[in-house]
């Protein structure tokens, strides 16, 4: 099961390789999915947003 942004857009579905800006911008809906499905708070849903944001822009060309 996915735990983190980064594990469904990188991994599961593969968005950050294919267009790494596009993973950027879908980040905020899958925090907002994945928080709803994980029972997390808003400050858990920020947090996976800069994380996987500050990730994701090494991957921007």
């Amino acid at each position: 099961m996915a735990r983190t942004i980064e594990d469904i857009l990188a991994r599961r579905v593969r968005a950050l390789f294919l267009d790494a800006r596009a993973a950027i911008e879908t980040a905020t809906t899958v925090a907002k999915i994945l928080a709803g499905e994980l029972n997390k708070n808003r400050f858990w849903q920020q947090n996976q947003i800069k994380e996987f944001t500050t990730m994701a822009k090494q991957y921007v060309l």
